[in-house]
């Protein structure tokens, strides 16, 4: 049934007059209101009105934004922080001397590994930054497919992701066969792929999530609180070593080190090896003098380690001719050194895993603190004995 064009044009009149106020009632109010609003929008007092509520509606939204971000960045704090720690202890376990003689130190050492560790994790699992959580439940993970090793040595893993170390367990010796349980914490806590190496490679990343995309190498990161305290060791003069000095040094040490592993060693190269070896010492003392000298923590730090690698193997160096002094520098006898097998400098200097590896390494650290993060762009050895092209400095640098 259609609308005639009476009815239609009756129902446009009724409109009409009701939007002009023409008509009666609730009909005269809803004019009104329109016409106020039309002349507000004209003469501008309507747009201002709203610039000024949306203005506060943007100015309250900054204020919970701030709120939150400042809520998030305290709490991330802790995490960054608790993080920077653990790498530190992480890193430093592989300096250590793996034997069974050094069995109270080792678990000193891996007690307090446990303690950063579980300060990290408490801290990373509260954080209300997502990506902080995930890192803490890889790492949770990891340390999981891990807990066969960890029972062997006294350490387990309990319901909160902390873990737990019973000393008794740790230093057991088996009353039959007299062994001891060094090897397997020397598997767990020595050397690249290690888990110490992998759990300091997520400090890292926890330490960059909870952070401002900060390396946990960064000068940001090297001057920041809780990370030590230079030496006053050794210290001959109030002198300051710049980094750039530190850097340079340890770069000389660097290709001393790698030199020497690239030689051939046998008893008829005797003049060559001691003239490199030579070399090796006197860029390896004036490292550690110029540390004692450095307001760098983090380069003192690295270079201690690298001390109490060379004391670890001060007995091969007697074999030598080399003495490592109550300063930690070392000094040589030439005579000494050239009646020794030379087969014993290879020993420590080539190879994989072998002594001069784990010296480049640690001397690459050191660069690393003192050169803001670079590394040391050199040669390692690969697992055959001999030389590949390599950024020299455990796994954390490949993924920063």
């Amino acid at each position: 049934m259609g609308i005639g064009l009476n009815g239609l044009s009756s129902g446009l009149n009724d409109t009409y007059s009701a939007l002009l106020g023409s008509g009666s009632g609730s009909g005269e109010i809803g004019g009104a209101t329109l016409l106020s609003d039309y002349a507000s929008i004209k003469n501008g007092s309507y747009g201002k009105m709203m610039k000024s509520y949306y203005a506060k509606v943007k100015e309250e939204d900054e204020t919970d934004s701030s709120k939150k971000s400042s809520k998030t960045k305290e709490t991330d704090a802790a995490s960054a922080s608790a993080a920077r720690k653990f790498y530190e202890t992480a890193t430093g376990m592989n300096a250590l001397d793996y034997s069974a003689d050094n069995i109270d130190e080792l678990y000193d050492k891996v007690s307090a590994f446990v303690k950063d560790y579980n300060s990290m994790m408490t801290n990373a699992s509260k954080s209300k930054n997502s990506a902080v959580q995930a890192q803490a439940d890889a790492l949770n993970d990891y340390t999981y497919q891990n807990y066969k090793l960890f029972a062997k040595i006294g350490i387990t893993m309990n319901a909160d992701r902390t873990l737990s170390i019973d000393e008794d367990t740790f230093k057991k010796v088996n009353e039959k066969t007299g062994a001891t349980n060094v090897p397997t914490i020397s598997t767990l806590f020595k050397g690249i792929g290690s888990f110490a190496d992998k759990a300091a490679d997520r400090a890292s990343k926890i330490y960059r999530k909870a952070g401002e995309g900060e390396s946990v190498t960064s000068s940001k990161a090297k001057y920041a609180g809780s990370m030590g305290s230079a030496s006053t060791s050794n210290k001959t003069d109030d002198k300051t070593v710049s980094d750039t000095d530190i850097a340079t040094t340890a770069s000389a040490l660097y290709k001393s080190v790698e030199k020497l592993g690239a030689m051939a060693f046998d008893n008829g190269n005797k003049d060559s090896i001691y003239n490199i070896f030579s070399t090796l010492i006197k860029d390896y003392n004036t490292l550690v003098n110029d540390a004692a000298k450095s307001k760098n923590s983090n380069v003192v730090k690295q270079v201690d380690y690298l001390k109490t690698l060379i004391s670890g193997n001060k007995s091969a160096f007697s074999k030598m001719g080399i003495t490592v002094n109550s300063d930690k520098t070392m000094s040589i006898d030439e005579e000494k050194f050239k009646a020794s097998d030379m087969s014993n400098v290879g020993d420590l200097f080539s190879g994989a895993y072998s002594f001069g590896e784990k010296m480049t390494d640690r001397i690459n650290q050191i660069y690393r603190y003192a050169a803001q993060g670079n590394t040391l762009a050199g040669k390692t050895y690969t697992n055959q004995g001999g030389y590949n092209a390599f950024n020299a400095g455990s796994t954390l640098d490949t993924i920063m």
